[in-house]
């Protein structure tokens, strides 16, 4: 272990409890002295009382937004780097560039560019600015697509990072609403109340016999399609037979890991095709 990593003290300041715990525990593991605030004041407490290296920081908080907590470091703590974590909201751009960063990370964002930006900060060597958004493409006709999507994930956290998604229209390319199950019996309960059109299944969450697949498209409430993704690598032994079964069927295998960007813009464009193929579509004038 690297010595010089092991006492680099870093603060995760993220209202979302999920994703500051998860982060927390994943890095302690790594060797850095982790602190956690869910809001701007509780971490203008830590700055205060303790040298800290590095700061991971939300903008969108209630109360003390991440603009707040800037301003703080910058004032109370000059050395302390940050890294600010943004969702291609432009509403802090302008405060934040003039505040200045050490860097940018657009959520969602995958565990190993989180650890890179990190190391590289640390160590002082220069990091990317935030790849810029591309407008939401339109179908021919002036249509965007529209659905009601239902992720069946092993983890809150992970569900998190698609939630962030594919609730921003100008990322995911449509118009989404969201809901989440991690559960077989919180899916099927699920597809009968929130009458998904979209049901993506983590192959994680499948079964060994592929019984939630089978069990959802015999619901009552059956979704327009069902999507099961996920890396190969996941699939227990013998299950592989399964899941081609289950393409035979008619349901859509797509073997892409969603935790990173790129993995969640690879399963967007999948969703989006799906959403048009079966009509799911916005119309504009």
């Amino acid at each position: 272990m690297n010595t010089e990593v092991s006492t680099k003290k870093v603060l995760v300041v993220d209202d979302e409890p999920e994703v500051t715990f998860s982060l927390e525990a994943y890095f302690l593991v790594k060797g850095y002295e982790m602190l956690t605030a869910l809001d701007g004041l509780q971490a203008m407490h830590y700055l205060r009382r303790y040298p800290i290296d590095l700061v991971l920081l939300d903008m969108k908080m209630p109360g003390v937004n991440g603009v707040e907590v800037l301003k703080f470091v910058r004032s109370h703590r000059p050395g302390t780097r940050v890294i600010v974590v943004t969702a291609y909201d432009l509403q802090f751009q302008e405060a934040v560039e003039r505040l200045g960063v050490d860097a940018f990370l657009m959520k969602p964002f995958g565990i190993e560019a989180l650890t890179s930006s990190i190391e590289e900060v640390l160590s002082g060597k220069p990091t990317s600015r935030p790849v810029p958004v591309e407008p939401l493409q339109m179908e021919a006709g002036g249509a965007i697509p529209r659905a009601k999507l239902l992720f069946v994930e092993p983890s809150e956290f992970t569900y998190k990072l698609k939630e962030v998604f594919f609730s921003d229209p100008i990322r995911s390319g449509g118009f989404y609403e969201v809901a989440s199950a991690y559960s077989p019996q919180e899916a099927l309960q699920q597809v009968a109340s929130f009458r998904p059109d979209i049901v993506l299944v983590d192959l994680i969450m499948l079964g060994p016999a592929g019984d939630l697949a089978i069990k959802v498209m015999a619901s009552g409430s059956k979704p327009k399609e069902l999507v099961i993704h996920g890396s190969g690598s996941t699939l227990p032994a013998g299950q592989n037979a399964q899941v081609e079964d289950l393409s035979k069927r008619g349901v859509k295998v797509v073997y892409n890991e969603s935790f990173t960007r790129a993995g969640l813009v690879r399963l967007s464009e999948v969703i989006r095709k799906t959403a048009i193929a079966n009509g799911l579509l916005d119309l504009k004038p």
